[in-house]
């Protein structure tokens, strides 16, 4: 898709703007035939008082132009151009596509961090949702629900300690890929192969990172063990990483303790024990569908039954809470399907549910055959199904407790955790609000410095690869790691 753009605002936006209503679009500044017959062309005035835009998108199949116009309000969070721009390009797109996006013009990845901070009481909570559906064109149904998660995730963050931090441990490895995964994730024998050194190092990371966070004085509140899927460790090495974590952390101390177990294929009785017994108070455990034919498709190596019984060996176990993934919008699930897996895990009642609609990202390998995204669902069928998911799990006694977006979502639609009250994933929230900082280890792991007034962020990066991560080089970025840390601590934080 070819952009153009003449006035005061960020070509970022206009192409976020762009994939509400042309999944998966490439976009290009040139009509050398990579624009496959898509253009917008975005012109942006500034008046004084306000701001005026026209938008004009074309297609093979025809051409829609609109304009409109936006006061300067004092005091808001997004300016007159950007919301002349966005009403201008969702009339245009609606025009010419006969699609309406539910989340309006509201791109952002947290949508609740826009809501929260307006959130006083009953009323100001009508005063937000008002304002999403006015100024962000948000549907209703939308803007109920990130109201009602930005005032669960207030009372929880009233609550946090904004001077501790979490600690994220990455293990990016797999038994196999699913199609529609875009995490840096290794399956083959020889890659799988680097575990015991990786594991070696991981460790030595993770002892240097918790000596850089005591010598700061600061406190660790959550501690969550990610992927790719821990548990693709054996037995004796996940025993060898949870000794390292616990001989430093007290468990008890911890808010939460998080192991994702995400592939039932790599679940034990063993390996739950050892997780149990290491003070783990949280784990996924994760099935994506219980369609086995949509789970063959998407590269799933286990079946719904695989999935009973590590949840059953789970309970057994006694680990206090149990969270399990589910997408909507798979390649070859429809409706009847999903809503069955929905009933389904209802029933079987973790104390958390993620309902994730399918995102494809350019490292998946779904993203190699995009043009049959389309053919893989009815349009509204997804959002039929993520309706029916949230409903359903209101209506079993789940509350929303997190939610965020991404970029070439089906429907562009959204992911949202419940859970049982009492029992919300604080990590998650801590992550997706940006309340404090997140030392991360491991190859493919952020780390997130916050200021302690939220309004500086900082990202240090690792190797993204377990061959870089291991290279003799790798002590030394650790080194200069941990004195950007404390940079940022001594001038910033």
């Amino acid at each position: 898709m070819k952009i153009q753009i003449n006035g005061n605002i960020n070509e970022y936006y206009v192409q976020t703007l762009c994939m509400l209503f042309f999944s998966g679009v490439k976009f290009s500044k040139t009509d050398n035939g990579e624009s496959d017959g898509l253009s917008a062309d975005v012109s942006v005035t500034d008046f004084g008082t306000g701001a005026a835009a026209t938008v004009t998108l074309k297609t093979e199949k025809g051409i829609a132009t609109c304009t409109h116009s936006e006061q300067k309000s004092i005091g808001a969070k997004v300016s007159a151009e950007q919301i002349a721009c966005g009403k201008a390009f969702f009339e245009a797109g609606k025009k010419l596509t006969g699609i309406t996006p539910s989340w309006g013009i509201l791109t952002g990845v947290r949508p609740a961090k826009l809501a929260i901070g307006g959130i006083v009481d009953e009323t100001s909570k009508k005063e937000v949702r008002d304002s999403l559906t006015r100024e962000y064109l948000v549907t209703p149904k939308k803007a109920s629900l990130v109201t009602e998660i930005a005032a669960i995730e207030k009372k929880l963050l009233e609550k946090a300690d904004t001077s501790a931090c979490s600690l994220y441990i990455s293990i990016p490895f797999c038994p196999s890929r699913c199609s529609y995964c875009s995490f840096v994730s290794f399956t083959s024998a020889k890659l799988l192969g680097l575990l015991d050194s990786y594991l070696i190092r991981l460790c030595q990371e993770i002892n240097q990172t918790i000596d850089c966070i005591e010598n700061l004085g600061i406190k660790i509140a959550t501690v969550y063990i990610g992927g790719g899927t821990p548990t693709t460790l054996n037995e004796k090495q996940l025993e060898i990483l949870l000794d390292t974590i616990t001989a430093r952390i007290d468990p008890s101390t911890l808010q939460e303790f998080t192991v994702e177990a995400g592939r039932p294929d790599t679940i034990t009785s063993e390996k739950l024990n050892i997780i149990k017994n290491h003070g783990v108070t949280r784990v996924s455990i994760n099935t994506q569908t219980l369609n086995d034919d949509v789970l063959e498709i998407v590269g799933r190596k286990h079946t719904a039954a695989d999935f009973y019984r590590a949840f059953e060996m789970a309970r057994k176990a006694e680990i206090p809470v149990i969270n399990t993934d589910l997408i909507a919008g798979l390649p070859g699930e429809g409706f009847g399907s999903f809503s069955e897996t929905i009933d389904a895990m209802i029933k079987l009642r973790p104390e958390n549910l993620t309902f994730h609609t399918l995102c494809i990202k350019n490292a998946a390998d779904f993203a190699h055959n995009k043009a049959n995204i389309n053919a893989w669902h009815t349009f509204n069928e997804t959002s039929k199904c993520v309706d029916y998911s949230q409903l359903s799990a209101k209506n079993a006694g789940y509350i929303p407790y997190y939610i965020y977006r991404q970029k070439n979502t089906v429907d562009n639609l959204e992911n949202v955790g419940f859970a049982l009250p009492g029992t919300e994933g604080l990590y998650n929230i801590y992550m997706m609000e940006e309340i404090h900082s997140i030392f991360a280890v491991g190859a493919g792991a952020v780390s997130k410095m916050v200021s302690r007034d939220g309004r500086t962020i900082e990202r240090i990066f690792e190797y993204k690869y377990p061959y870089e991560y291991l290279a003799e080089t790798n002590g030394l970025k650790n080194e200069e790691k941990v004195k950007k840390i404390n940079e940022f601590y001594q001038n910033i934080w």
